[in-house]
């Protein structure tokens, strides 16, 4: 695995890391590779899972519930909160695995949790995890993975209403980086 621009990693001691989802190698490679304790964002059925529920509670990562708007709103205030104990965060705006290794669109919640805790918000890009690993498949296929780095993009002076056209720029971001990857 490489990690290119880790440099920008230590720009910031609280930040918002968002990163496209792939695979479910994504998050083991993330929690191996990025140099710095952080919590993760994930839905709370997993919760639920033996073991890995166990862990996640254990370790005081963040339960998203989306079984209404309330309680997702009331979970995203649950990360502001990590956010604002100056824990940084990693999520995967997709709200999911990407089913054929194309990043899907992204909901706002990292844009708003940078924004609410103003803390920068910075792009992830992973590849190759999807083909290490694709949906629905139990079999891994060994090759080199990089996570890159992207510029942390400043949230001072945004206002939750300013959500919507961060998510864009985090989406355009991090696709235009993926394809460039791919592509060379």
């Amino acid at each position: 695995v490489r990690v290119i621009g880790a440099e920008k990693l230590h720009l910031h001691e609280t930040a918002v890391y968002a990163a496209n989802h792939l695979s479910y190698m994504d998050t083991p490679v993330l929690f191996a590779h990025l140099p710095f304790q952080f919590r993760i964002l994930a839905k709370q059925g997993l919760w639920k899972v033996p073991f890995i529920g166990w862990y996640l509670n254990r370790s005081g990562q963040v339960p998203v519930d989306q079984s209404s708007a309330r309680n997702a709103v009331a979970s995203l205030n649950r990360g502001v909160a990590t956010l604002k104990q100056g824990l940084p965060l990693v999520i995967f705006p997709e709200g999911g695995r990407a089913h054929d290794g194309e990043t899907k669109p992204f909901v706002s919640g990292a844009a708003y949790m940078a924004i609410k805790a103003q803390v920068p918000l910075v792009p992830v890009t992973l590849i190759g995890t999807y083909e290490l690993l694709p949906i629905h498949t139990y079999a891994l296929n060994p090759r080199p993975l990089a996570i890159l780095i992207g510029d942390p993009i400043d949230t001072t002076n945004l206002t939750t209403r300013d959500a919507d056209a961060l998510t864009q720029q985090l989406f355009q971001t991090i696709t235009t980086t993926y394809m460039h990857m791919q592509n060379s």
